[in-house]
């Protein structure tokens, strides 16, 4: 509520400024009639600012989660370029703000042109309220209760009119100089919590991914409900467990703008020296970003093994044509994860559209896995993992499973075995006396991935035996599964182990060979244009081009200004 009454008051006061000088100017000229366009500038520009702000909240509501994330980046640093921009902009033109106005007015006049002051507190107001708009959606984004944001937006803006009609009825005197310096000063703080508001939405949108190591847990100080909530998380906008990059932003941010609305204005800026310092600190930062990218650990190879053996879990069934019969469950199962792909369209949707290879191998014999596709993912411990799943044939003979199993099978064999029914679309009457039997083996294979290295973590094969009977004469019929057993490999603690400290070295080898050293880089980049800009040599005013063109000496001349009323002469 506090970060949007300054917002509403300081911008609010702003074009209250500007449009009470260019009334008071107005009025004691006895224009009423450009008063009216006036006043007509300011209504439409009011209804263009509440329109937009309007359509960019509805807009940011109807989007997509990413694509909202996406937005509210994108008004948070066009909101961050505006304040300070108007901070420092006004910060440069308050002591002469009236006299310009003045005298755009007083050259308007000239013109006889009504719709110029029209157009002047047009241009204003929208100005104003354009910065307002786009800065209040962005606090409104940032805050977890958009009822007080309102609130305070609305009493800063009705605060600041009150203010204005004051000033220019002339019973209210404000130290225009520094009432810009106290709120220029608060609203950096707001703007600040706005840059890592936008850095935050920035990597949810899938834009920024470099420093997001968390600093700092706020959590014991800032509690819901609490003064101290209010004012960091509410006000300044600082998270509550701030990273990295959130970090570096807000203290650059808030040095560089502080200093230099804080700065006395009647001192001079001692630009050199803050020039050299900040050469200083780019070649720092630079040196530092080298020596923690050669210094960094080596990324790991892997995580863990590749290969998943499985065991049988429970004893092989067998029913219908092999019942009484003793299945073998293979000695050895064991899966094996060669490759991982990701489909990013259909990321959000749970990894639908991932696809993995690999091979199955059963007592010796390899059969391979081309494409599993992508599930939901499972949680494997402390790990989510996606999932992976094929339906392969193995080339295992029917023998090595369920030695003595029948090769050809009777009517009454088949009914007996279906119990007491014959299996549909199979004629009696052309079926003979036997029937040659078809055994087909198939394993359905399910893989549980690490998602950052690709390890396989837990498997599960399902084995089912498949009879299909082949009269001579007649169609074919099915006679269903006559064998199953399963084989499982769960993680175990070790193989949990090894992927965290695999995670734990990649993270170590980002974080020194890319995070830091690329924000140090960054941050020399930054520092060495501020270094430029400031020892950058200004040419003055009074010199000349040419050392030997002498300086012309300025003419002596009256100036009249243009409201002072000319004293009678006659």
């Amino acid at each position: 509520m506090l970060a949007t009454f300054i917002i509403g008051l300081r911008e609010g006061l702003e074009a209250a400024l500007i449009v009470g000088i260019i009334a008071a100017f107005l009025r004691r000229q006895n224009r009423t009639d450009a008063l009216r366009w006036m006043w007509i500038g300011v209504g439409v520009a009011i209804t263009i600012c509440v329109a937009v702000a309007v359509g960019l909240e509805i807009l940011s509501r109807d989007l997509p989660q990413r694509q909202q994330e996406m937005l509210e980046t994108v008004i948070g640093v066009v909101a961050v370029a505006m304040v300070t921009y108007m901070i420092v902009w006004m910060r440069r033109h308050a002591r002469d703000l009236k006299g310009d106005l003045e005298s755009a007015a007083a050259e308007a006049m000239d013109d006889g042109s009504a719709i110029a002051f029209a157009v002047m507190a047009f241009l204003a107001v929208l100005r104003e309220g354009l910065e307002t708009s786009v800065f209040l959606v962005a606090a409104f984004n940032s805050s977890q209760n958009a009822l007080p944001s309102a609130t305070g937006a609305v009493l800063g803006i009705a605060v600041s009119v009150a203010l204005g009609y004051g000033i220019y009825r002339g019973g209210v005197r404000i130290n225009l100089s520094r009432f810009f310096t106290v709120t220029g000063a608060l609203l950096a703080l707001v703007a600040a919590g706005l840059v890592m508001t936008a850095l935050r939405t920035a990597h949810e949108a899938g834009w920024l991914d470099v420093g997001q190591q968390q600093v700092v847990d706020l959590t014991w100080l800032v509690r819901p409900g609490t003064v101290q909530a209010s004012l960091i998380t509410g006000v300044l906008g600082i998270p509550t467990k701030p990273v990295l990059i959130e970090v570096l932003g807000w203290a650059i941010y808030l040095v560089v703008v502080g200093t230099v609305v804080l700065w006395p204005a009647s001192r001079p800026f001692p630009r050199r020296a803050v020039g050299l310092v900040t050469a200083t600190l780019a070649g720092l930062s630079a040196i530092a970003a080298l020596v923690t990218f050669l210094t960094a650990p080596v990324a790991p190879d892997g995580a863990g093994t590749r290969t998943l053996d499985a065991a049988i879990t429970t004893a092989p069934q067998t029913s219908g044509i092999l019942t009484g019969l003793t299945a073998h469950a293979p000695e050895h199962v064991a899966v094996t994860l060669d490759s991982t792909t990701v489909d990013s369209t259909d990321a959000a949707t749970g990894n639908a559209g991932d696809t993995a290879t690999g091979s199955l191998t059963t007592d010796g014999v390899t059969t391979a896995l081309p494409a599993m596709t992508g599930g939901a993912t499972t949680p494997v411990g402390t790990i989510a993992a996606p999932t992976y799943h094929q339906v392969v044939v193995p080339d295992l003979p029917i023998e090595q499973i369920v030695p003595g199993a029948p090769q050809r099978v009777t009517l009454p064999q088949i009914a007996a075995a279906n119990g007491g029914r014959l299996p549909v679309g199979l004629d009696p009457r052309k079926f003979g006396d036997t029937a040659p039997v078809i055994y087909a083996v198939s394993a359905d294979v399910t893989v549980s991935v690490d998602p950052d290295f690709a390890t396989p973590l837990a498997t599960e094969v399902t084995y089912a035996v498949t009879a299909t009977v082949t009269p001579a004469a007649g169609a074919a019929a099915v006679l269903g599964k006559v064998a199953t057993f399963t084989a499982i490999h769960q993680a175990t603690a070790a193989d949990l182990a090894s992927v965290e400290d695999a995670r734990d070295q990649q993270q170590a080898h980002d974080s020194r060979a890319v995070t830091i050293p690329v924000t140090l880089v960054v941050i020399a980049a930054v520092l060495a244009a501020a270094a430029a800009i400031l020892l950058w040599p200004r040419r003055r005013p009074d010199t000349p081009a040419d050392p030997g063109t002498p300086v012309p000496k300025p003419e002596t001349a009256v100036t009249e200004r243009p409201f002072e009323k000319k004293e009678n002469t006659r």
